[in-house]
């Protein structure tokens, strides 16, 4: 959700999924995210670059600031395909991606609050340069391919959703060079989720049904850490082949039951079992 790709999320939508019945404690300030608006904001200043790639149109200020973003882009793209196992999946048209010299000219364009470290509107990324850079990317790109391959919005599916964007961004993270105190901090925040995580995992209804409305803390939130770890148990358990055949099943209507049961032949005969497998590897 901190992204709107190809199909907007309508607000009624997200305020009908605002209500999550499992009680957690926040801490004041998240790791920021995204909202999903309805409307595209102001373009960069006169002179930026433009640079068109497989997948991506982007813009930035500098060709050769475009170029290393570009690839960059390019390469979590490949490594969400590769993770998914979506290879034959093909984008209507190149994403768009918009990066703002920093946060004060980001704010000032979007009107998005200090937290947000990027916002999606339709088929485009808005964020800003910075070390968050690569984590959001890896986020917003992640939302707008599930979006485009699912066809269409089902709250049901966001634990999945969101489970694989917080892996993909995760993963983008680790891979940036060098720690910083904000790394740092935030980690901890992830330990201390991932701590209440295994004493309390959220049931599995209240992670289908029950979900939160926005991205504003999700770091801190262990139905956001409880997502990323089912899903990364899925990948590493379940196998990539497996990954992909579950979501055609869940694009194609099916239940959670029917696309473990047919996804996963031998490891999961359903979402129960998946679910009992996945607390036992807390432990």
């Amino acid at each position: 959700m901190r992204r709107a790709p190809v199909f907007l999320i309508s607000l009624a939508a997200l305020l009908a999924a605002a209500c999550v019945a499992y009680v957690d404690e926040l801490p004041a300030q998240g790791r920021g995210g995204t909202t999903i608006v309805s409307a595209p904001f102001g373009d960069l200043d006169a002179g930026a670059a433009q640079l068109d790639s497989l997948h991506f149109s982007l813009r930035a200020y500098g060709s050769d600031t475009a170029r290393r973003i570009s690839e960059h882009a390019e390469g979590l793209y490949n490594r969400i395909m590769m993770d998914t196992n979506l290879y034959s999946f093909r984008p209507r048209g190149l994403y768009q991606i918009v990066v703002y010299a920093s946060q004060a000219e980001y704010r000032k364009k979007t009107g998005q609050p200090e937290w947000s470290g990027g916002v999606a509107v339709g088929n485009a990324i808005y964020s800003f340069e910075g070390p968050g850079l690569p984590g959001t990317l890896a986020h917003e790109i992640t939302h707008l391919i599930f979006y485009e391959y699912m066809g269409t919005v089902n709250i049901q599916h966001r634990w999945v959703n969101e489970g694989l964007a917080v892996y993909e961004e995760n993963k983008a993270a680790l891979q940036r060079a060098g720690a910083s105190s904000a790394d740092a901090d935030l980690e901890k925040r992830w330990a201390s989720a991932r701590g209440r995580l295994r004493q309390q995992p959220i049931p599995m209804d209240q992670m289908i049904d029950l979900t939160p409305a926005t991205e504003r803390e999700y770091t801190v939130n262990v139905w956001y850490a409880q997502a990323e770890s089912m899903v990364r148990y899925m990948i590493e358990r379940g196998g990539r082949m497996g990954v992909s055949q579950f979501l055609a099943a869940l694009r194609d209507g099916r239940s959670f039951d029917e696309a473990v049961s047919s996804s996963f032949v031998g490891v999961w005969k359903n979402l129960a079992e998946f679910e009992q497998s996945w607390q036992g590897s807390l432990q």
